[in-house]
This record gives structure tokens, sequence and C-alpha cells, in this order.
């Protein structure tokens, strides 16, 4: 009784899982065939749940390994945009570096270009060692394939030699055409870049010069003696002592001590 209370429980929970079936001709028949069927279920079960002990491992792996690598991609992607912003803002500093270096260029091409009209203008002027220097220096101003680099080299250059020969006592010997219409050599004193005096070498000939707007003149004096003890001087051939030369002020000649 009991126990066909307990297939009659097993048959009927049967008829309640979806897609089994069984025919009602011969019950125990149905009973035995709703078992195996139970069984393999049960063994399907069994199965799947080995496999997925077997398979567990593996998924598990690999989904640690998908989930690195995700990670890895994360951090991909992060130092990427790290490293698109950093390479932005370079680009941007560049940019603002190439506009403040093309002004400076722009700029510096400005100054050149007034510096080399105003040595331009001061070259007439100059004394006669540096007027001839100069004739060599200048015309580089205006060379196409010098840069402005070499062209700003040129004009501190040019600029230190008119401070050099301003600040000190120059000393030059050299060949001129003087009044009587033949080369001597002489030698020149030049104070500074406004005045100076020659002597020629027998003494004969001397001038006082300076500078004007039409440039360099000189102007014959008497007494070429005076001129050649600065000289002495200034060689060392004779202990300093204070003399008095000619001084061009103007159209005239006055007298200066020099010492």
């Amino acid at each position: 009784m009991l126990k066909q209370s307990l297939l009659r429980i097993v048959f009927i929970g049967l008829l309640l899982i979806p897609g089994i079936s069984f025919s009602t001709d011969d019950p125990v028949e149905d009973i035995s065939g709703l078992t195996r069927q139970w069984t393999d279920l049960e063994h399907q079960r069994d199965l799947l749940r080995a496999n997925w002990r077997g398979d567990k491992p593996v998924l598990e792996q690999q989904l640690s390994l998908l989930e690195r690598e995700a990670r890895k991609l994360n951090l991909f992607l992060e130092e990427s945009n790290q490293e698109r912003d950093e390479v932005e803002q370079r680009r941007a500093e560049l940019l603002e570096l190439q506009t403040r270096l093309e002004q400076q260029q722009a700029a510096l091409e400005r100054s050149l270009k007034l510096a080399s009209v105003r040595l331009k203008a001061l070259h007439a002027q100059l004394p006669p060692p540096l007027l001839e220097g100069w004739k060599e220096e200048l015309p580089r101003l205006e060379d196409p394939i010098s840069t402005s680099s070499e062209k700003l080299n040129l004009v501190l250059n040019l600029l230190g030699q008119l401070d050099d020969f301003q600040q000190k006592v120059t000393l030059n010997e050299t060949v001129m055409t003087l009044a009587d219409g033949k080369e001597h050599l002489v030698k020149q004193v030049f104070l500074g870049l406004s005045h100076g005096w020659y002597v020629s070498a027998d003494k004969s000939l001397a001038a006082a010069g300076m500078a004007g707007l039409d440039g360099w003149a000189w102007a014959p004096v008497a007494d070429g003696e005076r001129i050649s003890q600065i000289i002495a001087i200034l060689e060392r051939r004779m202990n300093p002592e204070l003399i008095t030369v000619p001084l061009r002020l103007n159209a005239g000649a006055t007298g200066e001590d020099l010492k």
C-alpha cells in the first residue's frame, strides 16, 4: 500500500515535468520508463556537474586572463590619453615658442637694418684705420646668404671696435699722399674717434685731423716736432712729459695739452 502511494507520488511528480510523456495503458511499465528517464536526467546532471568542475578552472583562468587584459587595455588607454594630452600640451608650447621666436626674429631683423643704416652713415666719419677696415666688413650686412646671427655678431664686433678705438690713444703707420702730391710714410696718432695727427718720416710734413660730416679731414700744421715727441712717448722711446700739440676744433687750429 505504501509502495503504491510512493509510486503514485513519483508518477504524479513526473507528470508535472515538462517534456516527459508516458502511456497510461501499463502503469508499471510507464513508471519503469519514467524511472529510467529520471535516472538519465540525474546522470546528465552529474555529467554536467562533473564537466563544470573540470571546465571551471579553465574558465576561471580564461576569465582571469580576460580581466587582466582588460585592465592592461584600460591602463594603455589611460596612458594613451595622458600621452595625447602631453603631446597636445607640448605642441601648444612649441607653437607659442615658435610665435615668440618669429617675433624676436622680426624685431632682430628690424634692429639689424637700422644698425646697418647708422653704421654706414658713420663709416665716412671714421678715423682712417677704422675706415679701411670697415670697407670689407660693412658689405656683409647686406649679404643675403649671411644669417641674422652672423649679422648680429658683425654689428657687435663693429661697435666693439668703435668703443675700443674711442677709449684709447691709437698709434698707426701708413703711406699717405700728402700736400706735395707724393706718397710719404707717416705715423699717425688718434685721440679717440674725433681727433688725430700725423707726421712724415722726415718730419717735414705734419697735420692735425678731425672727423666731420663729410669725412675725416686733415689740416697742415707747421710744427711736426711735437707730434714726433708724442709718437716717441707712445713707442716708449721717450719718457712721458706734458706736450702741447695743435688741435683742430673747427676750421682753424688752436693748441691743447696732451699728456
